[in-house]
C-alpha cells in the first residue's frame, strides 16, 4: 500500500480585484462557460468557478464584513492595558502580562509588545534628570518668564566637570556570535578608579568658547576665586563680550561663598541669578558632552596627553555650540510640551530649558 504524500495547503496567496470579480459575473450572465472566462482574464478555471459560486451565494462579489483573523484581546481590554501603561509607565511588560491574565486573557509577552507598539508606546531608557520639588518648578519658571527675551550675547555661561581617562561608563554594542562574548574584540577593558580623571573649569559665550582650566587637587572658594582672577576677565576680552556682560555659575557652595561673593562685589562682576537644582539649564553643559566625545573618539592614554587633548579642541574652530543651537533654533523658539513638561527657549543662540508648571 502506497503511503499518500502530505500536501501542505499554502491557502489564497492572492486576492481579485472587485473590477475582475464582477467581470467574472458579467461575462457568466452573458452564456460564457467557466474556461471560457478563464482563458478571457487569465485566471484559474477553479477561480472562476469560486467567484460564480460566492456570487450566486450572497449575491454579491464584495468581501463580507469582519474577515481575517480576529484580534487575541478584545478592545476593551486593551484600553484598560493602555490606561495602566500610561498611569505607571515604569511597569514591566511581564507585570503587565500577570495584570491581564488577572482579567482573564492569557497572552504571550510579545502580544503584549505588539499591542503597546500599535499605540505608539515603546520601551525606552528614563533620562536622569535632577529631582526638583514644587519650589524649584517654580522658581525655574519663574526664571524662565524672567529671562525669556533677554539678551543672552552678553552672557558667559561656566561650569567644571570631570573627564576620566578610561570615562566611557556608558555601555557598548559589539556584533558577535554566540558564546563569543570573552573574545578580546569583543570585550570593554576597565581599570581601578577610572585610571585616573581630570577636573576641568570653562567658560563660554554665544560667541565662542573662554579658557579652558585643569583644576589641580580639591576645589574650594579660594581656589575658584583664584581660577576667576586669572581666567574670568581674560575669556571676556578674548570673546568682545564689551563692558556689560553677565557672568553665570550655578549655585556650588564653594560658588556661594561670602568670600567668593566679596570677590564679585570688589571686581563688579555683575551676576546672573541661578535657579537651584537646574544643571540641564546650563547650555555649557551640550559643550561639555561634545568635548568628552571627542576625547573618547582621541582615545589618551596619560591624563597630560587628556589634557593636551582637550586644549587642543577647544581652539578647533569647529568646537563651538553654536552650530547645534542654530539647527534648534530652526525648530521652533519657544516649544511648550505638556502640563508639566519643558520650555525650550531659543534666544541668541543660547538655549535654554526650563521645567514648566500648571
Amino acid at each position: 500500500m502506497t503511503q499518500r504524500p502530505f500536501i501542505f495547503n499554502m491557502g489564497k496567496t492572492k486576492e481579485h480585484t472587485i473590477q475582475v470579480r464582477q467581470m467574472c459575473v458579467d461575462l457568466h450572465k452573458s452564456g460564457n462557460g467557466y474556461k471560457k472566462i478563464a482563458t478571457r482574464l487569465h485566471l484559474s478555471i477553479s477561480t472562476v468557478r469560486g467567484i460564480i459560486k460566492k456570487f450566486k451565494t450572497t449575491g454579491t462579489v464584495v468581501n463580507k464584513p469582519g474577515r481575517g483573523r480576529k484580534f487575541i484581546l478584545p478592545p476593551r481590554t486593551v484600553r484598560r492595558m493602555i490606561r495602566e501603561i500610561k498611569s505607571s509607565p515604569k511597569l514591566t511588560v511581564t507585570e503587565l502580562q500577570q495584570m491581564v491574565a488577572s482579567w482573564g486573557h492569557k497572552v504571550s509577552k510579545t502580544t503584549i509588545r505588539r499591542y503597546l507598539h500599535a499605540n505608539k508606546l515603546f520601551g525606552r531608557h528614563a533620562r536622569k534628570k535632577p529631582f526638583l520639588t514644587h519650589n524649584h518648578k517654580r522658581k525655574r519658571l519663574e526664571f524662565a518668564k524672567r529671562y525669556y527675551d533677554f539678551n543672552w550675547d552678553c552672557v558667559l555661561c561656566s561650569d567644571e566637570t570631570k573627564i576620566e581617562l578610561f570615562g566611557n561608563k556608558c555601555s557598548k554594542w559589539v556584533w558577535r556570535n554566540t558564546r563569543a562574548e570573552y573574545a578580546e574584540k569583543h570585550l570593554m577593558p576597565t581599570v581601578k578608579y577610572g585610571g585616573g580623571s581630570v577636573m576641568l573649569w570653562a567658560c563660554f559665550s554665544s560667541k565662542g568658547p573662554g579658557n579652558l582650566v585643569r583644576v589641580h587637587g580639591i576645589m574650594n572658594a579660594l581656589k575658584y576665586q583664584d581660577i576667576l582672577k586669572q581666567n574670568l576677565v581674560a575669556s571676556a576680552r578674548k570673546l568682545k563680550m564689551g563692558r556689560h556682560w553677565v557672568f553665570q555659575q550655578d549655585n556650588d557652595p564653594k560658588h556661594v561663598a561670602k568670600s567668593t561673593q566679596k570677590w564679585f562685589t570688589a571686581h563688579r562682576i555683575k551676576l546672573l541669578p541661578w535657579p537651584s537644582q537646574s544643571p540641564d539649564l546650563n547650555p555649557i553643559e551640550n559643550l561639555w558632552g561634545e568635548l568628552k566625545r571627542r576625547v573618547q573618539r582621541r582615545g589618551p592614554r596619560s591624563l597630560d596627553d587628556l589634557e593636551n587633548v582637550q586644549r587642543g579642541m577647544v581652539k578647533d574652530p569647529s568646537f563651538c555650540i553654536l552650530p547645534s543651537c542654530e539647527t534648534l533654533q530652526e525648530k521652533s523658539r519657544c516649544c511648550f510640551v505638556g502640563k508639566r513638561g519643558l520650555y525650550k527657549v531659543l534666544t541668541s543662540g543660547v538655549l535654554i530649558i526650563v521645567a514648566h508648571m500648571i
